[in-house]
């Protein structure tokens, strides 16, 4: 896909999921999670309440770090999900902004900045991944930390490949994954949530896996250092011995080279 093309495919899937999102991810424990990554954070030294939350869709991963005390901004390519996470008024609305994560906005340096939830993951291409990591190295203060999150190679094969269909009865959604052929590493996978009652809608999710090695590199390439890699089992619980088969996520800390 081009640039243009993973934009708009991202921007319509969450543009329909936007009303259903909060319901549909209704047992994720945000602040415990946020919490974990937070003293992740702190491990490797991060000082400051700076904070600037990338893609954060309708506030879930923003509104923990605000309840710490935090100095947040936050922003999403989806006006829709940019609209719920300002109706919750956790943050005042203009600090609440549409944007893309390749092309962020002057909005100062911060301590912290995160994408959580596999955002990077819907960056297709190379060039989208190099454009994403330099846009927030530009948001970064000299001693800041970048924490974020991407889906493994297990997450793709029990979630995206065809064998994949599960249901969310509270967000009346069905999940389907898509995914033909073997998932290894760097493979292009999709699926769809079915939601709504008798007039159901479809939000279609096209992810790519990134291996470990294609986002060190993608990190350098913008001037950062990738500085720890850890695995995320479910529940959002850490682990030093990260591993593709077996955890759902791995959590990487960066910051700008020296």
């Amino acid at each position: 896909m081009t640039t243009t093309a993973t934009a708009s495919a991202a921007l319509l899937a969450y543009e329909r999921l936007a009303p259903f999102y909060d319901r549909f991810t209704d047992g994720y424990d945000h602040d415990g999670w946020i919490g974990r990554l937070e003293a992740l954070a702190q491990a490797h030294g991060l000082h400051g309440s700076r904070a600037f939350d990338v893609a954060c869709g309708t506030g879930k991963s923003f509104e923990p770090l605000v309840r710490r005390g935090y100095d947040v901004w936050a922003c999403d390519l989806s006006p829709a999900m940019v609209s719920q996470a300002r109706r919750a008024g956790v943050l005042e609305a203009d600090r609440v902004l549409v944007a893309d994560m390749r092309e962020l906005p002057e909005v100062g340096a911060f301590a912290l900045v995160t994408c959580l939830d596999d955002a990077v993951n819907y960056l297709l291409d190379p060039a989208d991944l190099a454009a994403a990591f330099a846009s927030i190295a530009g948001r970064l203060e000299p001693d800041g930390l970048f924490l974020f999150d991407t889906n493994t190679l297990a997450t793709y094969r029990d979630g995206f490949s065809t064998r994949a269909t599960f249901e969310r009865p509270l967000a009346d959604a069905i999940w389907r994954g898509e995914t033909t052929g073997p998932i290894v590493a760097g493979t292009l996978c999709s699926a769809t949530i079915e939601l709504g009652g008798s007039d159901r809608t479809v939000s279609r999710h096209v992810q790519r896996h990134h291996p470990e090695q294609t986002i060190r590199h993608a990190l350098a390439s913008a001037g950062l250092d990738c500085r720890a890699v850890l695995g995320q089992s479910t529940g959002g619980v850490l682990h030093e011995d990260a591993d593709e088969e077996v955890h759902t996520k791995l959590v990487y800390v960066a910051s700008l080279s020296a």
